[in-house]
């Protein structure tokens, strides 16, 4: 049985609202396990919000022109579906933002009147252009929060003039994961998967990947209760893999062509050999196996000796505990 414990989540990079993650140590085969499934999870099931209708006014449906804006009707609600909102309370699901536009020039996502739970995370984004001084650009957006995509024939018309916009709730722009070769101590045959993942700056990349394996443990978690094992069971069978996997780790370096080196052959000071040796240190196994106190217990030992050691040790994929 594979364990998976010991899993690190490292950040590799961070650029505004993209994130690269490398999660690893995996067993083989993991990567692409862990990778598709929090890919699917990112991409469809994370909370988002976003515009669902839109009111202007003296507008009766979206094929209509205003008098001094450069855009059709049709091209404006193009332009508002690509605001990004990002909710600053857990009070309420839908909300009214209001445009009030006029006067020659460009209207942002920025212009938009919005409550005091959200906040517009692209205000740059262009949403029409007016044309004259005269220009005016006036609607009333229904703003709601939800999961996954939402279509305009759910968004249904209450009255004239509604227009309802089909809405994907996704705060994730992007997503991506590479499988790569990874290792813990002697074992080299695992898997690592690094995330590229990029939002809409509602959420921070981290904090993406952070529900989506929540949402997928949760997941799991309901499929075990729906085969009758309860959660002490779970966890009891977790620990007895660990202890199986630490012993087959042991087992693996005592046997192994590093694990057989002689401490005499080691590239460290004459020092710190006699105290190895003097304290029935043979084998590069012998030291694996010791903890630091251990070994700074030995004759002639200090911290330099000890640093070069656990140094060396490192160097082959060992730790010392």
């Amino acid at each position: 049985m594979q364990a998976f414990h010991d899993i690190t989540v490292t950040k590799k990079s961070l650029d505004g609202n993209t994130g690269e993650y490398l999660v690893a140590p995996l067993p083989r085969g993991y990567g692409h396990t862990l990778g598709n499934a929090l890919r699917r999870i990112l991409l469809s099931s994370l909370e988002g919000t976003a515009i669902t209708k839109i009111q202007f006014k003296d507008v009766k449906h979206e094929y209509s022109t205003i008098d001094g804006v450069k855009e059709d009707v049709l091209e404006i609600v193009l332009n508002l579906k690509n605001v990004r909102f990002k909710r600053l309370t857990d009070e309420g699901t839908e909300f009214t933002c209001k445009l009030n536009a006029s006067g020659k020039g460009v209207v942002t996502a920025g212009d938009l009147e919005v409550p005091g739970q959200l906040e517009v995370t692209n205000p740059d984004q262009v949403i029409a252009t007016l044309t004259s001084d005269k220009a005016k650009l006036i609607a009333d957006l229904t703003v709601e929060t939800g999961i996954g995509y939402k279509g305009d024939v759910q968004n249904k018309r209450d009255e004239i003039g509604l227009i309802p916009v089909d809405t994907d709730f996704t705060p994730i722009v992007e997503v991506s994961y590479d499988v790569q070769s990874a290792r813990k101590g002697q074992k080299v045959d695992l898997d690592g998967v690094t995330f590229r993942i990029t939002t809409d700056g509602s959420i921070a990349p981290v904090d993406a990947l952070l529900q989506a394996a929540t949402l997928l443990q949760d997941f799991a978690g309901k499929v075990m209760v729906g085969l009758g094992v309860s959660k002490e069971e779970v966890e009891a069978k977790a620990e007895e893999s660990y202890v199986v996997e630490r012993v087959e780790e042991e087992e693996d370096l005592a046997s192994s062509e590093v694990g057989s080196w002689r401490v005499e052959d080691l590239p460290i000071s004459k020092r710190s050999k006699s105290g190895l040796l003097s304290g029935g240190f043979n084998t590069v196994s012998d030291i694996a196996a010791a903890t630091k106190e251990e070994l700074m217990a030995l004759q002639g030992f200090g911290n330099k000796s000890l640093n070069e050691v656990v140094d060396l040790m490192s160097q082959y994929g060992i730790e010392i505990k």
